[in-house]
């Protein structure tokens, strides 16, 4: 049996109490009520595909129901939205932001703490988790799907725990793709621009009466941008893959895919060398390729019964400054959703992944061992039952994972009550908690070297005159398990839809409570005189450094203005604040305390909003515009001013087979400056404004 470990936080155990007792008495009650078994509706899967999904609690449904906060682009807003690629459409929900600080390198961050490496933030498509275990990260080539297959974007707030994958602390997005059925028939699709170039191609066919598969290629580049320094940034990737489909029934689907990727970015780092003192810049490339497959059989009896198994393999190899090693990943997983009696519907899932990866060392990093491997499994349940029709119902769980590298087992509750106003309006609240296993990296580093200029230069005199040091070198290590990362989170929200299909208004509201999050520490430092370039050695590691609290609102406005105008506006606010756990022993930790708390207390700004106008000039012309604002805020690493750009695309439907459209991104100034992440191995570099066209031909 899985043992829960102890906490001894008192808030903590006060709040499992209150769960506890809430839950004791609704089941006392359930037991009084009556309860008939329903008969289940015979649902197709034909009919399933016209509902929006949420992958909130693994249990599908309408948004307007989903029990949590989400966020979802659907195939409309894909189609619309002047963007090509995920992060930036991911622009446009509200609580994400996104930082592009270089061609092909992306920081997502949901409700705070946004980074590149060792994220908060979970990305999914088609459920499997696509970044590399052993940094929690992405890379650009992971991202760059081709955007006419993909169905909906969706965004869920909050804590997912066990359910989602312990990445899943602020919350997580996940790309759902279509099946083969939807399709069939062929695509060319060509980019011609300023700034990026490139083209995609598609083949969908009918294999028989209920086969359907389709093939594609997709390859982009995309020139360099503007840099401080002197070096190229520019990015190449490529992309193929297959997807198969097969109904032995109409409420049963196996789809099958695989796909390959590669992916080559220009890239700049300081490279640190201990025994000589120096510190060079050097110009290099970030190189990943890989390949995965998954297996997938789904059988939805109807909209309260479904089952579905899946399995998956993979393969990526990173070859960069910072890092070397290759990744296998493997994993299988099954879930059940039924309903029970006419109040309660059960969902439960259960899942086995394994990562293997092997190391190598680079100029800049050693690890502890050339093999390093990772067994997790995970297993959850959600109960939603309906303690009065038509005004409240319950959602409950608890999510347990163990993971054998960290030696340990933690479970993860929630619980949220949805509150039925009227047929056109919800209210919600809840509590729910996630502990995030450490990435596998930051057990094992045995070296990872950096450094930096002085902000003043250090002079000592000498015999012979004044010694200059000008620069200091960096090397953090970390050879002992650190413990998982915590997090209590409370929601609130209102959804309402307006009459005559109007429109609709979302309101979320948390507070977040977090503890042992991760973060560097200072460890010692002291004068090197002995080199031929003497400079300030400092020694850092990795701990459990960090408590603190967040708060903040999204908020979501549909407006169908006119027949020919529709408008989305969304607006959120954050605010986080962070203390240290450890004591510093001396000015130099204290300094460096305050660094990496500024570090996470100012990663995002305060201030997110967002306005997209979808316009029908006339009946084969069209005109879609994106408004972004982001606040400013002071940076551990700098100052990143505020953003007002304007993204647009204005599309020419000239055949019924034949598109154009020509798009313009970050119109409203000639570049655009994005903070460095926390953790971007790099240096800055500033976006341009770039206009491109885009032919798009289906047959």
């Amino acid at each position: 049996m899985l043992a829960i470990p102890s906490i001894s936080r008192t808030p903590r155990q006060l709040i499992r109490a209150g769960l506890a007792a809430t839950l004791l008495a609704t089941n006392i009650a359930a037991q009084d009520a009556e309860s008939e078994l329903a008969e289940p509706e015979t649902i197709s899967l034909e009919e399933l595909s016209n509902k929006p999904a949420i992958v909130s609690s693994r249990l599908e449904s309408q948004v307007f129901n989903a029990p949590t906060g989400s966020f979802v682009f659907d195939e409309e807003d894909l189609d619309k939205l002047p963007v090509d690629s995920i992060p930036e459409l991911l622009r446009y929900a509200p609580g994400v932001h996104i930082i592009r600080p270089s061609n092909g390198i992306w920081g997502i961050g949901i409700r705070g703490i946004n980074s590149r490496f060792f994220n908060r933030a979970l990305f999914t498509v088609d459920e499997q988790n696509v970044y590399a275990s052993i940094f929690a990260g992405l890379f650009g080539s992971q991202f760059d799907l081709l955007m006419d297959d993909v169905s909906s974007v969706e965004v869920a707030y909050g804590p997912g725990g066990g359910t989602w994958d312990n990445n899943a602390v602020n919350g997580m997005v996940n790309v759902r793709m279509k099946t083969a059925f939807e399709t069939e028939g062929s695509l060319l699709q060509l980019k011609l621009g300023t700034e990026s170039s490139g083209f995609a191609a598609r083949t969908g066919w009918a294999v028989n009466d209920t086969t359907s598969a389709r093939a594609y290629l997709k390859a982009d580049q995309r020139d360099s941008s503007l840099t401080r320094f002197d070096y190229e940034n520019d990015w190449d990737t490529m992309r193929t893959g297959f997807r198969i489909d097969h109904r032995p029934s109409s409420h049963d689907l196996i789809s099958i895919s695989g796909e390959a990727f590669y992916s080559d970015l220009g890239y700049a780092y300081n490279l640190a060398d201990f025994e000589t003192g120096s510190l060079d810049f050097v110009a290099t490339s970030e190189r990943l390729s890989g390949a995965n497959a998954q297996f997938k059989w789904t059988r939805n009896q109807s909209n309260d019964s479904s089952y579905s198994v899946r399995s998956w393999v993979g393969y990526s190899d990173l070859d960069a400054a910072y890092a070397a090693f290759g990744i296998w990943t493997a994993g299988a997983e099954a879930r059940a959703k039924r309903k029970i009696g006419d109040r309660h519907q059960l969902s439960i899932n259960t899942g086995v992944a394994y990562h293997e990866e092997h190391t190598s060392s680079t100029d800049a990093s050693d690890f502890t061992s050339p093999l390093l491997e990772s067994f997790a499994v995970y297993a959850g349940f959600q109960d939603e039952w309906t303690v009065k029709h038509d005004f409240l119902t319950l959602s409950w769980g608890v999510d347990f994972r163990h993971d054998d590298r960290a030696k340990n087992t933690i479970a993860s509750p929630n619980a949220r009550l949805i509150f039925e106003i009227d047929e056109r309006s919800r209210f919600w609240v809840s509590y729910s908690q996630a502990n995030r296993t450490p990435p596998v990296s930051l057990s094992v580093i045995e070296s990872l070297r950096s450094g930096k200029a002085l902000d003043s230069i250090i002079q000592i005199p000498t015999g012979s005159g004044l010694l200059t040091l000008e620069h200091s070198l960096a090397n953090a290590v970390s050879k002992t398990q650190l413990d998982a990362e915590e997090l209590d989170s409370f929601e609130a929200g209102y959804r309402i839809q307006f009459p005559e299909e109007k429109g609709s208004l979302t309101i979320n509201a948390f507070v977040y409570d977090y503890d042992e999050l991760i973060g560097r520490t200072w460890l010692g430092q002291e004068l090197e005189l002995t080199t031929p370039v003497p400079y300030v050695d400092i020694l850092v590691g990795y701990d459990n450094m960090l408590k603190g609290e967040a708060y903040g609102l999204e908020a979501s406005l549909d407006w169908q203005i006119t027949k020919r105008q529709r408008a989305t506006l969304n607006y959120s606010h954050m605010s986080d604040s962070f203390v240290s756990l450890i004591d510093p022993q001396n000015q130099n930790e204290a300094n460096f305390i305050d660094f990496t708390i500024d570090e996470f207390d100012n990663s995002t700004p305060a201030h997110l909003a967002t306005l997209n106008l979808n316009s029908q000039l006339a009946e084969d012309w069209e005109l879609d515009t994106g408004f972004r604002y982001s606040s400013a805020y002071d940076f551990a690493k700098g100052y990143q001013p505020e953003i007002f750009q304007l993204d647009a695309r204005l599309s020419w439907q000239f055949s019924e087979s034949l598109r154009f459209s020509l798009v313009g991104r970050n119109l409203l100034d000639p570049t655009t400056q994005e903070a460095r992440l926390k953790d971007f191995f790099g240096h800055w570099t500033e976006m341009k404004r770039e206009a491109y066209l885009e032919i798009t031909s289906r047959f």
